[in-house]
C-alpha cells in the first residue's frame, strides 16, 4: 500500500480518488491519476482497504484488479456509495454485471466501464459488406483471454455498427503453436467480420479495414480527465459495456 502526504491547496480543488490495483494496468492508471486527481492511496486486494475508503470520503475509486475478482470488489464499494471506474470488463457474467448497475443505481452512484478507444481521436466512420480486423502484438499469458481482450476493444470500435444487428454464423479457425486466431462473423443482414489475431508478434498492429488505430494519441489520460470532471454519458456506457459482455458470452457458448 502507498499513503500519500498532505496536499496543497491546488490539490484539494481536485478530485479525490484511490486506486485498487498495483498491477500493469493499475500502475498506468495510477500514473494518470496522480497528475490529475488527489490520489488518497494505491491498494492491492487488502480486506482492510474498504474501512480506508470509506474513511477517506473518495470521489471516485478506481478498480484494476484481475477480471475474476471485479464483481466482488465493485458491489463492496457501490454500497459503501462510492462512484466506481472499473477496468473492462465489469464482470465475466452478464448478470452479475447487471445486478452491478441495479446496485449503483440504487444507491444512486456512478458505476463507470473503461472504454478508453472512444476517447482515440480516430473513429469508424462506416462499415463494409466485408470488414477486415488485423491486431498483432507480442502476448504472454492465455490465449483465449487475450483473444477476448482484443475483441472487446473491437467491438466496443464496432459498437454503434453492430449492435442492432443479429448473428448468422460465427467461425473459428486457429493454429495454438503460432498463436495465430480468424474468428469469421457473419450477420443476417450479409455483412461480415474478419478478426485476425496474431499473439506472437513483435510487430504491433490494430488496423481496421486499413485504417490504423495506433496512435499517440492520450486516450486513458483523456478518458479518466473526462470521467472525472466532465459530463460523460453513462447510459451509453452502461448500454455498450452490456453488449459486449452479451456478445461475447453468445460467442464463447457457440465456439
Amino acid at each position: 500500500m502507498y499513503l500519500f502526504g498532505q496536499k496543497s491547496k491546488f490539490e484539494k480543488m481536485k478530485k479525490k480518488v484511490g486506486l485498487i490495483g498495483k498491477g500493469k494496468w493499475g500502475s498506468l492508471i495510477k500514473s494518470k491519476l496522480s497528475t490529475t486527481a488527489n490520489l488518497e492511496f494505491v491498494f492491492g486486494q487488502n480486506k482492510n482497504l474498504y474501512k480506508l475508503v470509506k474513511k477517506k470520503n473518495l470521489d471516485w475509486i478506481f478498480i484494476a484488479t484481475p477480471n475474476s475478482t471485479h464483481y466482488k470488489i465493485v458491489k463492496k464499494c457501490l454500497n459503501l456509495k462510492v462512484n466506481v471506474f472499473c477496468e473492462k470488463p465489469l464482470t465475466t457474467n452478464l448478470n452479475k454485471a447487471k445486478h452491478l448497475f441495479q446496485i449503483a443505481k440504487k444507491n444512486k452512484v456512478k458505476l463507470y466501464i473503461s472504454d478508453v478507444y472512444s476517447f482515440h481521436k480516430k473513429k469508424i466512420s462506416k462499415v463494409l459488406i466485408h470488414n477486415k480486423i488485423e491486431r498483432s502484438k507480442n502476448v504472454i499469458g492465455k490465449d483465449n483471454e487475450f483473444l477476448n481482450r482484443f475483441l472487446y476493444h473491437d467491438i466496443s470500435l464496432l459498437y454503434k455498427h453492430i449492435k442492432n444487428k443479429k448473428i448468422g454464423s460465427i467461425q473459428l479457425n486457429q493454429n495454438k503453436k503460432k498463436k495465430l486466431f480468424c474468428l469469421n462473423i457473419k450477420f443476417k443482414d450479409s455483412t461480415n467480420f474478419i478478426f485476425n489475431y496474431h499473439l506472437k508478434s513483435r510487430i504491433k498492429k490494430h488496423l481496421i479495414n486499413n485504417t490504423n488505430f495506433i496512435t499517440k494519441d492520450d486516450a486513458l489520460k483523456k478518458m479518466i480527465n473526462s470521467v472525472l470532471y466532465k459530463k460523460i454519458n453513462l447510459r451509453l456506457n452502461n448500454s455498450k459495456a452490456l453488449f459486449i459482455l452479451n456478445f461475447l458470452s453468445f460467442l464463447r457458448n457457440k465456439l
